[in-house]
């Protein structure tokens, strides 16, 4: 009977991802067009750029399985909401040249997938969103294998399916990261991935 027990609750026991940004565990990596930085500096991933033209990412290779559904949320401090300055979520980065990136800015949300450096699909909506300074941010994606559903601050903004083949995923690899772009501050915090 107690074996009995203990498989159940084994059974609903879900691997957990959790990124604090105490330290650089999972090996973030910054890239930068022009003038921008990302670090990791007082328990947050602080990223910034000066100008409209300037973009800085930074991305890592998380040890989570793609091939398994997922929820992953985290929290976002953006110095300001406007429609110049967007940040945002990158996943399926397999390297500068081919991933999907999901960002927004004051009445907007877009995604974008890239494959050898193209951009292979593209969507737009309206997201309301509160301007002003200093504005908190929670960001959730929900994968299923096949759909990826992206939430601002508890609301669905977006969802992404394409046409697959037989035992195939949506997603192909494990890389995530974030952006800020347009002359943005923002800090991201408490990254989470459960399975």
């Amino acid at each position: 009977m107690l074996l009995s027990v203990l498989l159940l609750v084994a059974g609903y026991v879900h691997a957990q991802l959790v990124e604090t940004f105490d330290s650089n565990q999972l090996g973030w990596t910054e890239a930068s067009a022009k003038r921008g930085k990302a670090m990791i500096r007082d328990g947050v991933l602080h990223m910034e750029t000066w100008t409209k033209e300037d973009m800085v990412t930074s991305t890592c290779y998380a040890p989570f399985d793609c091939n398994r559904p997922f929820i992953m949320t985290c929290e976002a401090l953006a110095k300001k909401i406007d429609d110049d300055k967007n940040f945002g979520i990158l996943l399926d980065y397999e390297d500068d040249y081919n991933y999907i990136l999901f960002y927004i800015s004051e009445g907007e949300a877009r995604l974008e997938r890239y494959v050898e450096g193209r951009l292979a699909a593209k969507k737009f909506e309206l997201l309301k969103l509160r301007s002003g300074k200093r504005v908190g941010i929670e960001f959730e994606v929900e994968y299923n294998l096949t759909e990826l559903v992206f939430k601002v601050n508890g609301i669905k903004s977006m969802s992404y399916r394409r046409r697959l083949g037989k035992d195939e995923c949506l997603l192909g690899t494990s890389g995530i990261g974030f952006l800020a772009r347009g002359g943005q501050a923002i800090d991201f915090d408490n990254l989470k991935i459960v399975q």
